[in-house]
């Protein structure tokens, strides 16, 4: 059969393109391939037109004060300006995978911020095949926690993780689509997961890989959807499945790279060695530290071997409880880039209502040790939260300014199925895309959208501050121009700037 593997284009005000993997795409494709189908796996959002400015939705129009171009001085520091697609428009993705004449096509939906495009292109693909219509399967994250969203148009919507639906795609495929009209199928979690990686950026000998080790999370934060895509169960990938998948990783990198001389690059006199940086998706990758570690020994010793440099990062961040200095020393000596921390919140009370712990203590230890090591950090926290006040925000703002470490600022929004969305009705009622963390929308009506917005680029601001700390000349006018700006909350830079 020909089977076509889709990400939908997504509509923002920013995209992180290496961030983008479809490594479930990948794992589907991997298999299906290797029973003999034609496979094509179409990632919208990396194919051109990569972005395009287009009309911000109606249900926007909230933002339109804080949507302004700043000056050279501001930008580093301001709001979003433009709305964009990333990626080309539906009806170019719906003819390209038309062109294919597939037999099946499975949609992802990577999260419920993005349904909307998802929900459009299943629309038009249900509209634009008048004979021998596809199989349309939807699936993904996104699909997983808000299934009924999908079926009128979808013949079949996975719930979980796909690779335990192969069969059934396949059978259903070759008797009749019609047999499954908007069909719900909650997947058991697969037992053997597969390796999956992306190759995200590639430049003459530089190449960046996404992948990711595990799925599943016994924690029960009341602000992540995993358990609800993944289980509660946390599950790895066997360590010789890993190795296997590295070797693959490592071949196409040698295959693709452009010849070195040996014997003058030793010293990377000419800067043309080969280097591969690969980011590792998972979200509990600390849970097996010892799992870990061997990967990264596995990957680095290979690497040498090849003459490769090695380096590795998390990007979606680790637990600080659970690091030490030992296992820093090793992510140093293994060429760690950054270390991305996840803190959730400062306030005790607001952790123990999301069913998190903290320690300020820990945190602080782990940040001085990066320090003495040379690991740059960036610290996440989560605003908006169900108790959170302006005053908590900024005092949480002021704390983190004050230690070596980056602000990662993370709006509040919510996910259908988590403790406190069990009710799916508002999901129905208000556009998916309201649950961008980008559209600030004031969900639990802890902030509104002015300080949620205002707490977003003090938080760009701190961070510019401590890079461009000799420079107090531009530091002072950017103080000035905050506490003009209309557009931000008054109170909140002036108790800013007074405890920084």
């Amino acid at each position: 059969m020909k089977i076509v593997l889709v990400q939908p284009p997504v509509e923002d005000f920013y995209f992180t393109p290496h961030r983008s993997s479809v490594l479930g795409l990948h794992a589907l494709a991997d298999i299906w391939g290797r029973r003999g189908h034609d496979c094509q796996i179409i990632n919208f959002p990396m194919e051109k037109p990569k972005k395009k400015k287009i009309p911000f939705p109606e249900q926007l129009e909230y933002l339109a004060p804080y949507l302004k171009i700043y000056n050279n001085e501001m930008k580093n520091t301001s709001w979003f300006s433009n709305y964009y697609r990333f990626g080309p428009s539906l009806d170019t993705c719906c003819e390209k995978i038309m062109a294919f004449e597939p037999s099946v096509i499975a949609i992802s939906c990577f999260a419920w911020s993005y349904a909307g495009t998802t929900l459009g292109l299943l629309k038009m693909l249900r509209e634009g095949f008048s004979e021998n219509p596809p199989l349309l399967v939807v699936g993904g994250a996104g699909a997983s926690v808000m299934p009924d969203f999908f079926t009128p148009f979808a013949d079949l919507v996975l719930l979980g993780e796909g690779e335990n639906a192969i069969n059934m795609i396949e059978e259903a495929a070759v008797l009749n689509r019609g047999i499954l009209p908007g069909r719900k199928m909650a997947m058991e979690a697969v037992k053997d997961i597969p390796f999956s990686w992306d190759i995200k950026y590639r430049k003459n000998n530089r190449f960046t890989v996404t992948t990711m080790l595990s799925r599943g999370c016994p924690r029960m934060c009341s602000f992540c959807a995993n358990h609800l895509v993944f289980g509660k169960s946390l599950r790895k990938v066997d360590l010789k499945t890993v190795f296997t998948g590295i070797d693959n990783i490592l071949n196409h990198v040698l295959k693709k790279s452009k010849p070195i001389d040996l014997e003058t690059d030793k010293a990377g006199v000419h800067g043309c060695r080969i280097k591969l940086h690969i980011n590792f998706e998972d979200d509990n990758i600390l849970f097996q530290k010892k799992y870990f570690l061997t990967v990264l020994e596995y990957v680095n010793t290979k690497c040498s071997q090849n003459m490769i440099d090695f380096s590795f990062s998390t990007e979606n961040g680790m637990d600080y409880l659970l690091l030490s200095y030992e296992i820093l020393m090793e992510f140093k000596r293994l060429n760690l880039t950054q270390l991305n921390l996840s803190m959730a919140s400062m306030d005790s009370n607001q952790l123990k209502e999301a069913k998190r712990e903290g320690s300020l203590q820990k945190l602080e230890v782990i940040l001085k040790i990066s320090e003495q090591l040379g690991l740059s950090a960036i610290t996440y926290f989560i605003c908006g939260l169900k108790n959170d006040t302006a005053i908590k925000i900024v005092e949480t703002l002021a704390y983190l300014h004050s230690l070596k470490t980056s602000i990662g600022i993370s709006h509040y929004y919510p996910v259908p199925g988590l403790e406190d969305w069990q009710s799916r009705n508002v999901f129905f009622e208000k556009p998916p895309f309201l649950c961008c963390g980008s559209s600030a929308y004031p969900w639990n009506k802890s902030l509104d959208t002015r300080e949620l917005i205002t707490a977003f680029r003090l938080a760009r601001l701190s961070n510019y501050i401590k890079e461009n700390s000799q420079d107090s000349g531009i530091v002072s006018k950017l103080i000035n121009n905050f506490l003009e700006d209309d557009t931000m909350d008054n109170a909140m830079v002036k108790l800013f700037f007074r405890l920084i």
